[in-house]
């Protein structure tokens, strides 16, 4: 009997019934609606259920790798769990906060928990796990992300998932389901049996709002209105009993909105909620959240905070990559306040939105220096003379961005330097810690921009030294080491990098590319492997991983990788440039010229096309044809192996003099006697009429190769060298 294959599944209620076999039966069933705990609702389940169990078993894989997930998504498992690195970040009073993660963090989370849960699958069901997840449609998008990433990167032999409804939505959830899952028709619902007693209106409320039941719906909506709120208020207060943190982020708002007292006890709650999330950058519940709240209150007279609540979503969409969806937040705030925080606020959004978080192809770096001395003009008069100090640093910090971005590097530097010195004129040595670190930070950033590699170096060493556990910076001093030469060091950086955060591929990719340089190819092929579990879709990964399966042999695996990236970028040159080789090795010529010659057009920058495309044309006996591309290479890149070859092609030509001064140059460069540029630079002297320095280098030539190897140019030498002492001699 043959085996079924495993795969994961999608239920799906306008799927075709099909007579074969069923998913298989799942051992846990997963509840994803948003409204009972927010952001990473499911996750906060699944946590829950292997984080004991792998605790139980192997403490240290948790501690060591996956402490700082278990802590942003189920707090309550840190009693068993040692708490992760402390930064300054997450350690700042909300007072303090000047730092605040990027939204590409919370997608890190979930390979994170997506490494954690295969880890326990292996270690506590050794046959396999099925996971059934129901109410994706109505998740957080932290969740949906989760499940595209466990049904992308889970073997369903070690973790089979399944996927209850959840849709056919552009996103990620969606664009893995439709790789990576079999579809099949999702069972129609039977309404259980329920006692005549019953009361189904708070089977509802019990629901938290969540079932899909009609009947229970439609018995919550006949209550009256004065009804439901006392419902929704007592089953706030039975929830908070429990003292669960991430009860505040789902059900205990979502009922307090709906309770007896939605614009006090309500408001508070979502506010509460708003600023958890915002700390631990799940922007997308901000947003959500912090429209609900807005509805709560009465914008004809609003208050701060609604003015709040709208900044947070203004910049919530900003760091979500959808700053032109922010703009109207901001323009409201303009038109309807007079408040100088909030103007203040809005013009440093604005300078943000203009130089770092629009697309490119819209940033506008006047626009965002006029923002941003608007934004400065009004920090350096602000009434509150604590704060005064705190905002004219921080808008000084905002500047020098804008100015870096500019081109103005030297102003950027003076700006943070006067933003620290501010900082540390009116502020005691243990205040603001955290703003001293990012100015600290930015002035590494901007100094290693002006290849002022050794201060940044030191400004990376001190803040380390201040925020030893915040990953990011190893991460950039990594660059600072490899730019020096201090290659260990850069190892080092990375290897820490990828200790303290959650998974991140640029971390893998910069250190396969240092590897790389360093000859490790096997151990860069691993890290592109890893960079590209974590992101599939980075062009550049697939670029460098196809360069080195090429040199391997492996074409297959190559073919598929620049396949892949040409369906991402149809023009990206380094990928046609590795087309062209791939197609050379199977032989075809005609289709690699043109994948050179596609790369080139492309940008004609490109080393690797010209240099390549030289060796084909070369080898057509297009010898002109090899010498222009070969001197259109050494226009871009003065490299000695580019330099041989078109001593060959020049010698082919009969241009010997030519041919000599770039074997001088090759030798020069290589510091020592290197055996086929001496014999190549004997040819063309000896057809230069120069024998005596053809003999020199032929005997040196001979020397180089050592007493153990035959050259193969040894019969030629021979006879040239013959002749010319006979010629000598005459």
């Amino acid at each position: 009997m043959t085996a079924l294959p495993t795969r994961h599944w999608w239920l799906d209620a306008t799927a075709q019934a099909t007579d074969g076999e069923p998913p298989p039966a799942a051992a846990l069933h997963v509840r994803c609606h948003r409204r009972l705990r927010g952001p990473f609702t499911a996750a906060h389940f699944l946590l829950h259920q292997a984080v004991p169990q792998l605790v139980e078993r192997d403490a240290e894989l948790v501690a060591a790798a996956r402490a700082l997930e278990v802590e942003s998504i189920a707090p309550e498992l840190m009693t068993i769990v040692p708490t992760p690195p402390q930064t300054l970040t997450n350690l700042a009073s909300a007072k303090e906060r000047t730092r605040f993660y990027p939204a590409t963090r919370a997608l890190r989370i979930a390979h994170g928990v997506a490494e954690l849960l295969t880890d326990w699958a292996e270690a506590a069901h050794p046959k396999g796990v099925t996971i059934a997840f129901r109410g994706l449609d109505d998740a957080d998008p932290t969740d949906r992300d989760l499940v595209a990433v466990l049904l992308r990167r889970c073997d369903p032999a070690v973790l089979t998932v399944v996927v209850d409804g959840a849709g056919a939505a552009d996103d990620l959830l969606g664009r893995a389901l439709a790789a990576h899952a079999h579809r099949a028709p999702r069972l129609p619902y039977v309404d259980p049996e329920l006692l005549p007693d019953t009361d189904v209106a708070q089977l509802y409320v019990d629901a938290d709002g969540t079932t899909e039941e009609p009947r229970l719906r439609r018995a919550y909506e006949a209550l009256p209105a004065e009804e439901r709120a006392r419902r929704h208020t007592a089953r706030a207060a039975l929830l908070a009993e429990r003292d669960e943190p991430t009860l505040r982020l789902g059900a205990i708002p979502y009922h307090l909105e709906r309770g007896t007292d939605p614009a006090g006890a309500g408001v508070r709650s979502i506010v509460e909620a708003v600023g958890v999330c915002f700390d631990k950058g799940f922007y997308e519940a901000v947003v959500d959240l912090a429209l609900r709240g807005r509805a709560l209150l009465d914008d004809a007279e609003p208050t701060r905070t609604y003015w709040n609540l709208t900044h947070k979503i203004g910049a919530c969409l900003c760091y979500l990559g959808r700053g032109h969806d922010a703009f109207p937040y901001f323009e409201e705030m303009r038109r309807g306040s007079t408040s100088p925080d909030v103007h203040m606020g809005t013009a440093y959004l604005m300078a943000m939105l203009y130089t770092r978080f629009l697309p490119k192809d819209a940033h506008d770096e006047d626009l965002a220096l006029a923002w941003v001395n608007t934004a400065i003009s009004i920090a350096d008069v602000h009434p509150d003379p604590h704060k005064r100090i705190l905002v004219r640093a921080f808008m000084r910090n905002a500047r020098a961005l804008v100015e870096l971005h500019r081109g103005n590097v030297d102003g950027s530097l003076a700006l943070v330097d006067e933003a620290m010195a501010i900082t540390d004129a009116d502020f005691g040595p243990d205040e603001q810690l955290l703003h001293r670190s990012v100015l600290l930070y930015n002035r590494a950033q901007v100094r290693g921009a002006r290849h002022d590699h050794t201060d940044s170096l030191a400004d990376y060493d001190e803040v380390i030294r201040r925020d030893p556990d915040y990953g990011d910076y190893y991460f950039e001093r990594a660059a600072q080491h490899r730019a020096l030469g201090r290659h260990r060091e850069a190892l080092a950086d990375y290897a820490a990098a990828i200790r303290l955060t959650p998974p991140f591929y640029e971390a893998h990719f910069n250190r396969a590319d240092l590897l790389r340089e360093l000859g490790d190819e096997a151990g860069a092929l691993r890290d592109l492997d890893h960079a590209l579990d974590l992101e599939p879709d980075h062009v550049e990964s697939l670029v460098h991983r196809a360069d080195l399966l090429l040199a391997r042999g492996v074409l297959d695996r190559a073919a598929a990788d620049i396949e892949h990236g040409l369906a991402l970028a149809p023009d990206h040159a380094q990928l046609r440039a590795a087309q062209g080789a791939l197609f050379s090795e199977l032989g075809d010529v005609e289709a690699a010229y043109e994948s050179y010659s596609t790369a080139l057009h492309a940008d004609p920058t490109c080393v690797a096309a010209w240099a390549n495309r030289a060796v084909l044309a070369f080898e057509a006996g297009r010898t002109k044809d090899a010498v222009g591309d070969l001197d259109a290479a050494l226009a871009l890149v003065d490299d000695p192996e580019l330099r041989a070859n078109r001593a060959v092609a020049l010698q082919a030509l009969g241009e010997h003099r030519r041919a000599v001064t770039d074997l001088d140059r090759v030798l020069a460069a290589a510091g020592r006697a290197d055996p086929e540029p001496l014999y190549l630079r004997g040819v063309s002297r000896f057809a230069l009429g120069d024998a005596a320095g053809a003999v020199a280098d032929w005997r040196a030539h001979l020397a180089a190769l050592g007493s153990d190897d035959v050259s193969p140019h040894a019969e030629e030498i021979a006879a040239r060298a013959g002749d010319a002492l006979r010629e000598g001699a005459a």
